[in-house]
């Protein structure tokens, strides 16, 4: 009887865990990601899968490097 009253306890005790959240997926890499420089691809590879998504909204080189926000990148025009 108590192994019986143990297992349901134990079974909504599980059941009512949150850890079963979904886990937000990766957008995929930035087409001009391989036009970054190392210290950039680092700085890309560290966001998370929200910051990522904001990043990959820009489409032009210059957008994207100045949203990495590194103080090597220089202005060419």
């Amino acid at each position: 009887m108590n192994k019986i009253l143990y297992i349901i306890l134990t079974a909504s005790a599980l059941s009512s865990c949150t850890f079963n959240e979904k886990a937000e997926a990766m957008p995929p890499v930035h087409t001009l990601y391989h036009g970054l420089s190392e210290q950039e691809k680092a700085i890309y590879n560290s966001f998370n899968a929200q910051e990522r998504f904001n990043v990959n909204k820009n489409t032009y080189m210059h957008q994207l490097k100045q949203a990495l926000d590194t103080n090597q990148y220089q202005y060419d025009y």
